[in-house]
């Protein structure tokens, strides 16, 4: 069978790579073209043969797998490879397609090329809910480069089709390269909440909302200067979120 996919295994383990390729060797659709052993390396072979997919380690010497993806350009399919769990949700925030945890069986790796091939459902990486917290951060995309947030941190998250805006104090917003939806698949239930197609607040940040008419509202965000604009609907769902944290308040 010629192969369709051509592959890249960045690994600094020389077993680890020979394991990865063993588990690849029963499925021809797949071609391996080259290994690399760092960062470094594995952009040079990168911009040297234009592999479809990478399989990517997250530790790495004098870096992580993470600093290679927006060295990228165009990012080619990236299966992150690791012994390490802590990764899988930054993962997600780079669109990662598969977060392979090792030693992995070969029913693991035969999933990862169904994806891969476009076999399987459209799945990537699974959101870990149950492991993020408000204290925790994560990575995301904002243009070629990748950028930490603390969650406790993150004030307003507005829509900006197909993108979003992340404040985090009230300076210039991070342009993030990731919708709405996908926020809401990782941002833990609370403090966040989505109040309308438009909005996600951080309630720790909330410390007021005051309603001119009853489609016109203004929410103050500590860190922010400027208050938030916000309708009725979104106004009523932030209004009963804010008295049952603080009990009752004026309208």
């Amino acid at each position: 069978m010629k192969p369709t996919l051509r592959c890249l295994i960045v690994d600094d383990e020389t077993d680890a790579r020979s394991y990865l390729r063993k588990r690849l060797q029963p499925h021809p659709e797949l071609a391996v073209l080259g290994e690399a052993g760092s960062v470094r390396e594995a952009h040079a072979l990168c911009l040297n043969l234009r592999p479809d997919v990478v399989f990517l380690d997250v530790r790495l010497p004098l870096g992580n797998g993470f600093e290679l993806i927006p060295l990228l350009d165009p990012v080619p399919q990236i299966v992150f490879v690791t012994a390490f769990a802590d990764r899988a949700a930054d993962a997600f925030q780079v669109s990662a397609l598969d977060y392979l945890l090792k030693p992995f069986s070969a029913e693991r790796m035969a999933q990862t090329v169904d994806k891969l091939l476009g076999r399987g459902a459209e799945v990537r990486v699974a959101p870990p809910h149950a492991t993020l917290k408000n204290h925790d951060s994560i990575v995301v995309r904002t243009g070629r480069a990748l950028l930490r947030l603390n969650l406790a941190n993150i004030i307003l998250i507005e829509a900006d089709e197909p993108y979003t805006r992340v404040w985090v104090s009230e300076d210039t917003p991070h342009l993030v390269t990731q919708p709405m939806k996908a926020w809401m698949d990782i941002l833990p239930p609370e403090p966040f909440c989505r109040l309308d197609r438009s909005y996600i607040v951080n309630i720790n940040k909330v410390s007021g909302l005051h309603a001119e008419t009853r489609n016109d509202n203004k929410v103050t965000l500590l860190g922010l200067k400027q208050p938030l604009a916000l309708g009725r609907s979104g106004a009523t769902r932030l209004r009963k979120l804010l008295v049952a944290r603080d009990g009752a308040m004026q309208p």
